[in-house]
């Protein structure tokens, strides 16, 4: 009786985003499912608004959420979208709309590029595109973006227009919450590379790197970063400190040079270029540096006659501290210049923990080296605390987050009581992820999960380090496919390069604001129903992939897509029953008891057959 119960509150508590009307069969144009992918699969069946002609959508101040339609063509035809704000007969606001067509990238199927793996077509490229053309028989999928800003709470409605086809528009109703999802910060941080959008357009290669063009062309690619709200740079203070596991190259923002009477001297002009031009969008957290302990324990240094030496050094011994001393009363005394000392992380990512004692011992005993930062990325089960307690800023990758482990949340508690950062991660391998293949829900879940868990926010690597070709193949050499990239970069040979973002960062940034209101609300709600939220998200069920047979992660089943896609949902149907009656008991209205029990019966889990 339960389960049935779910199902039904599922189908009519505002899923993912709105409440569906169905189509009729003559429709050519409708809103699809936009938790899965467009493969075949039972998990549509957790999506009643597929194939519907209205939408009905729950937003709050300053959120945008991301719809998805579907046109299937019945004849030959030019498809162009047209789109107005969504207004309301009580307000002078509006809801902003956008729209466009939604772009395939072929995904390998498997680890690597090899020719033989399979692909599929995955629609994840928000382009700036409004038209296409269609044969009959043909289907394009096109993206509808809403953003409520600063609109008054109120119901706003309005249509969107597909021009050339036989049903015309689609209806939108957007009801806007006076709660704000900007009331909350979430921790993200998400790892830049400046040089690959050099690398890639063509109109930069003949420019200096970070050039008047070049940091054009990055504010645009950091504004993305911050809408969703991203705070923390990052910088390379050594050439490759991941061994160049991408494909853009990955230079470092430090010039060190070694002059011909043994003087090491270091030039910092990419690297204040680079945190000042985050600084200027308003990404000025966190500077991260990497590394002093990078993945081959390699430095670049160059002679007076501009030689690059690729020196291997051996942490700990006599040659690594000579070097790294010597940069480091260097950065110190930079750094207090600039006023950004204490705001600078030195990071090391998944690296030996033999390694850690010995390198903070070593920056704490140089002057003003206890005055940096320390952070880490770790594919271990975190337990030494006295060790851990020194990085101010720790992320666990979701491989290594233990399930019924009182010990991990204590530690994951006792950090925050220090009041130092734990975020989680994801990368390849893990599952569930944000692959090109991934069904776009799983990044939802991904952040609902770290919530439920207790973590401060959200890592990943990386935020563009784009393949070769990113809008044709969204392949990687070492990895699976859309591993190292969130947004997409313009044509090569644009003269203006505009960056776009994919399905799957939007995605992200809707399970970033659920976090966001999961927080408002529980401060709002009285106990017992603040109760019966914290209840419904440590119910939240996981579910673990496996290898299949190309060497990358997938789900192990057809039932772990319907578990993931429809947590998800029941995720969001327990923040909007709670936020309608965390309204009530502001306004000293009564709540239904009939509401309080479906709030009760999202918070428990029940199987998805």
């Amino acid at each position: 009786m339960k389960q049935r119960i779910l199902k039904a509150l599922l189908a009519l508590a505002l899923l993912s985003t709105w409440l569906p009307v169905q189509a009729e069969e003559t429709a050519d144009v409708s809103f699809s499912a936009i938790g899965v992918n467009e493969q075949e699969s039972s998990v549509h069946e957790l999506y009643p608004e597929d194939g519907s002609t209205e939408a009905y959508v729950s937003l709050w101040k300053d959120e945008t959420r991301v719809l998805k339609v579907r046109v299937s063509a019945t004849h030959d035809m030019h498809v162009t979208v047209h789109t107005a704000p969504l207004t309301a007969s009580k307000q002078e606001t509006t809801v902003a709309v956008s729209a466009g067509l939604l772009k395939a990238s072929s995904a390998s199927l498997g680890m690597g590029t090899d020719a033989s793996i399979p692909h599929i077509d995955v629609y994840d490229i928000l382009s700036n595109a409004t038209e296409t053309d269609l044969r009959a028989g043909e289907t394009a999928w096109f993206w509808v973006l809403l953003d409520a800003g600063d609109a008054e709470s109120g119901s706003y409605r309005g249509e969107i227009a597909f021009e050339g086809t036989d049903t015309g528009t689609l209806k939108l109703e957007a009801v806007v919450s006076s709660y704000s999802v900007a009331e909350e910060a979430v921790s993200l941080n998400l790892w830049q590379y400046p040089f690959a959008s050099y690398q890639y357009y063509g109109s930069l290669r003949g420019t200096e790197f970070l050039s008047e063009a070049h940091r054009a062309v990055l504010k645009k690619e950091l504004e993305l970063y911050k809408e969703a709200g991203g705070s923390h740079i990052t910088c390379a203070i050594t050439d490759e400190p991941w061994a160049h596991q991408t494909y853009p190259d990955t230079p470092s923002l430090v010039k060190w040079n070694l002059d011909g009477n043994g003087f090491l001297w270091f030039d910092y002009t990419l690297f204040d270029q680079w945190v000042e031009l985050c600084d200027s969008v308003g990404i000025d957290g966190q500077i991260d540096c990497f590394s002093i302990l990078p993945f081959d324990h390699a430095i670049t240094v160059y002679s007076d006659l501009g030689e690059a030496n690729r020196l291997v050094l051996t942490p700990g011994d006599e040659t690594w501290r000579w070097y790294w001393e010597n940069f480091l009363y260097s950065f110190i005394d930079h750094l207090k210049e600039k006023g950004w000392l204490e705001r600078t992380c030195l990071f090391v990512d998944e690296r030996g923990l033999e390694y850690f004692s010995m390198m903070l011992d070593f920056v704490h005993a140089i002057p003003d080296g206890n005055q940096f930062r320390f952070g880490a990325a770790l594919n271990v089960i975190p337990r030494d605390t006295a060790l851990y307690d020194q990085f101010d800023y720790l992320s666990i990758s979701i491989a290594s987050v233990p399930e019924n482990d009182p010990e991990f949340d204590a530690f994951l508690n006792h950090r925050s009581e220090l009041g130092l950062t734990t975020t989680m991660y994801n990368c390849s391998t893990n599952y569930p992820n944000a692959f090109l293949y991934s069904d776009p829900c799983e990044s939802v879940w991904t952040m609902l999960y770290l919530e439920a868990r207790g973590f401060d926010g959200y890592l990943r690597w990386a935020f563009n380090a784009w393949p070769a070709d990113p809008l044709h193949v969204g392949d990687n050499i070492h990895f699976e496919p859309g591993d190292t990239f969130l947004i997409y970069p313009d044509e090569m040979d644009a003269a203006d390069p505009v960056p776009v973002r994919s399905l799957r960062y939007l995605m992200i940034q809707q399970g970033l604001n659920d976090i966001r209101k999961l927080r408002a609300l529980s401060k709002r709600l009285d106990g017992e129903t603040a109760g019966i939220l914290a209840e419904g998200l440590a119910s939240m069920a996981r579910c673990y992939g496996t290898y299949n047979a190309y060497g990358a992660m997938t789900a192990i089943s057809e039932t772990n897509r319907r578990v993931i896609a429809g947590e998800s949902l029941r995720m969001e149907a327990l923040i909007q029953k709670a936020a309608v009656i965390a309204a009530l008991q502001e306004q000293g209205r009564p709540v239904p008891s009939q509401l309080m029990e479906e709030l009760r019966t999202l918070a428990q889990y029940q199987p998805y057959e």
